[in-house]
């Protein structure tokens, strides 16, 4: 049988879904289309198979897991192996989970609910515990207050993880992640914006934020033995040690895809066990009240009350701390009972990790005077010297920066995954969309993703590089919650094996209003900046629809799509809406 007919252009025209017409009803009955919502229409069907179509899994990858063969020996759709636009993903997974590494059919789903509730925490769990306790104090101005906005953080990201699930579950082809949802709901200029803004700011900005952590702690622990340096040349050292972090990751992982990986492993353990260190640490101290630094005495008095966008700047730092809850459905498609087990998971995961943080922080008040955690960025320093001397307070600097080590290499191994991926399908110059012939990693957006970060470390401190990033997430978290709101209005009948409470989108999306509009009124630098960043790939958006549009109805095309947008239907019959979709 003749292989079907597939256009490699533009991986978000619509257009492209019509190819499936040319299948005549002898060859159409072959195939049983798994329908993705509860229609009974034939055009639904149609719709539904070009619905989840993903910057990660390309169209090809899409029919061979929705038009399965009612006799798969004899009816297969062929391989297209030889074809050289197909990506090897399993030469280059493209995040450390194989749910978006691999084809469907090849991942064993040997993953259980242990197993995933350890992922879970591994993946939350990262350098922010030990450096926002700092600016979460400062913006809330007293200790009570700062444990409430780390409380609340973590009910934010509980809570976005619930809706996240959500969408997961409904659209289980497109791999998870912002830019297949919000593709699905809104149409391709939001999901564009999002993937342009992964590259140009998330992703850089993130691996900066770990990378001056990082070397925070390093020159802390130089400071500690040998050499006691002047502010600027602090300041300077932290830069420069954290672009050093970002090269040698940079080198390490273009080397080898494994050595990568196996970094991963070692400092994920090492980061766990550093914040139950702590964290028991702290409740033998408070259980012995001589020891404590007296802070709980008067929690909620400060030197002034903190305003509405104190508060929202303070959440930024603590969400950072929980930054990866977004990312908890990569972990399903390799669960062995996933409509069971996730939402298993997130309910017992994020309140771990909720109380992790919890206790460390008490631990922090319970042993250190207030002002000496507001004014660091490395508490965990701090508090291994009360507790240990100078011995101690150089191990615990040594397991942390290891632990924002290995952060970084797991944010650097993405990052330049999400970076070949857009070159692949036509968004970046090709070079960054190839491998190296001999060591089968992306060595060009490896480099790419390095020159950004460098740039991002040299223009901005922990603290505003915190709200930089944060503006541009927040945006893209609102929106693809709000597309949960939009789907369960527009498609009440899409399946959804995991539906969360209603009322939980909601008042996420109060929260997240809040937390997108105040830090516009005390970071405005940051946020404004961060908007230009987002807003730049409008124009790219632009060109690329009509560059890769059908000559003659390219305008008309790009008009349509963003009327569809603006939430006004197109004229025109069933093939204009398809192209819109």
């Amino acid at each position: 049988m003749s292989s079907i007919d597939i256009d490699k252009g533009d991986p978000f025209n619509r257009d492209d879904s019509l190819e499936l017409d040319h299948l005549d009803q002898t060859r159409a009955h072959r195939y049983q289309i798994d329908p993705l919502s509860d229609s009974d229409g034939d055009d639904d069907d149609l719709d539904n198979v070009d619905e989840h179509y993903t910057l990660t899994g390309g169209k090809e990858s899409l029919l061979k897991h929705h038009l399965q063969p009612h006799h798969p020996a004899s009816s297969a759709l062929p391989s297209h192996d030889n074809d050289s636009d197909t990506v090897d993903v399993n030469i280059i997974p493209l995040s450390t989970s194989e749910a978006i590494d691999r084809e469907r059919g090849d991942l064993q789903k040997n993953v259980t609910f242990s197993n995933g509730l350890t992922l879970v925490v591994g993946v939350i769990i990262g350098s922010g515990i030990f450096a926002s306790p700092g600016p979460v104090l400062a913006y809330s101005k007293s200790v009570g207050v700062s444990l409430i906005i780390w409380f609340v953080s973590g009910l934010l990201a509980f809570a976005g993880s619930l809706c996240y699930a959500e969408l997961g579950s409904a659209m289980p082809s497109s791999g998870g992640g912002e830019h297949a949802y919000l593709n699905h709901a809104f149409g391709s200029l939001p999901a564009f914006l999002f993937s342009w803004t992964s590259i140009a700011l998330l992703k850089p900005a993130g691996n900066a934020i770990i990378c001056v952590v990082f070397a925070e702690y390093v020159v802390n622990i130089i400071a500690q033995s040998t050499w006691d340096p002047t502010q600027p040349m602090r300041h300077w050292s932290n830069k420069l040690i954290g672009i050093a972090c970002v090269l040698i990751l940079s080198g390490l992982n273009s080397i080898s895809v494994s050595m990568g990986t196996r970094i991963q492993d070692v400092f994920t353990f090492i980061k766990v066990v550093t914040l139950l260190v702590i964290g028991i640490t702290g409740v033998v101290v408070l259980a012995q009240k001589s020891l404590s630094s007296h802070n709980f005495d008067h929690a909620f008095e400060g030197e002034s009350q903190p305003s509405l966008g104190d508060i929202a700047l303070g959440l930024y730092s603590g969400l950072w701390a929980y930054d990866g809850w977004n990312n908890l459905n990569y972990v399903s498609s390799e669960m062995k009972n996933p409509t069971k087990d996730l939402p298993r998971v997130i309910f017992a995961g994020v309140p771990i990790v909720i109380i992790f943080y919890l206790l460390a922080n008490t631990a922090y008040y319970a042993v250190l005077p207030q002002e000496t955690v507001m004014s660091t960025n490395t508490v965990a320093i701090d508090f291994g010297k009360q507790m240990f001397g100078n011995t101690g307070g150089v191990l615990f600097a040594i397991c942390v920066a290891c632990s924002c080590f290995g952060a970084a290499n797991g944010s650097i191994f993405t990052g330049a995954r999400v970076i070949y991926a857009s070159a692949r399908e036509g968004y970046l110059p090709k070079m960054f969309g190839q491998v190296n012939e001999k060591r089968r990693t992306p060595v060009a957006a490896l480099g790419l993703q390095a020159v950004m970060t460098t740039i991002m470390i040299l223009g901005g401190t922990f603290s505003t590089l915190v709200n930089f990033y944060s503006v541009a997430a927040w945006l893209f978290y609102l929106a693809s919650i709000q597309g949960l709101l939009y789907l369960r209005y527009h498609e009440p009948n899409l399946k959804r094996p995991f539906r969360v409470w209603t009322i939980v989108p909601i008042l996420f999306t109060f929260l997240g209003l809040f937390l997108f509009l105040m830090p516009f009124v005390k970071a405005p630098l940051e946020s404004f900046l961060s908007m230009v960043i987002v807003l730049a790939g409008l124009p790219l958006w632009i060109v690329k629809e009509l560059v890769s549009g059908n000559k003659g109805t390219r305008w008309r095309d790009l008009k349509n799509k963003v009327l569809h947008f603006l939430g006004f239907q197109p004229l025109g019959g069933r093939h204009e809406r398809l192209s819109v979709r």
